[in-house]
């Protein structure tokens, strides 16, 4: 097999991917480079990250994205209780560290319901790899989300283009994430 079949079936496995379909679909490519904005669809975060988190304990898991905030909803079982604790979290972006040395959006834990309890809280919040909570603060560490570990990682000429990056904004709209790019000289 020639190099330039190698090359056509990488790139036909990558259109092949749903995920990276949906993804792609939703962005407009205008948007991207006109307007420097990104939107991450509500489907894709609970295909890719949620239902991937579900296993015995946690019965239920789901996200729900609205005007200015998000809301983290499910079931979870302990050994020693016969039924399934539902809980609920809404949750605010609070900041984004997009630099050279960190990569996170920061994340404030606004309503825990139907009580606030750190084990629960912790419990959920380990189920996703690439999140850390310290109290109401949960950190997301965009160097550690498998898609994006691989961008982030891509060097051109031993230099990472995305140390030319900014994250300028990011915010919460109903059933999406949205973003804003700038680029650093």
């Amino acid at each position: 097999m020639g190099i330039f079949a190698r090359v056509k079936n990488r790139i036909n496995d990558k259109l092949n991917d749903p995920a990276f379909m949906e993804l792609v679909q939703e962005q407009s490519l205008k948007d991207l480079l006109v307007r420097r904005e990104f939107r991450i669809p509500q489907a894709y975060l609970q295909r890719e990250f949620l239902n991937r988190a579900v296993d015995d304990e946690i019965q239920e898991f789901r996200i729900a994205l609205c005007d200015g905030y998000g809301e983290i909803s499910g079931k979870m079982k302990k050994r020693l209780l016969p039924f399934a604790i539902p809980f609920s979290a809404t949750f605010t972006i609070q900041g984004v560290e997009f630099g050279t040395a960190r990569k996170c959006v920061l994340l404030k834990l606004d309503q825990v319901a139907p009580i606030d309890l750190d084990w629960l809280n912790r419990k959920v919040v380990e189920r996703i790899p690439f999140l850390s909570c310290t109290g109401d603060l949960i950190v997301c560490d965009l160097t550690r989300v498998p898609r994006l570990a691989e961008l982030f990682a891509h060097r051109v000429r031993g230099i990472s283009i995305w140390d030319h990056i900014v994250l300028r904004e990011l915010w919460l709209k109903q059933g999406e994430i949205v973003g804003k790019v700038g680029v650093v000289l």
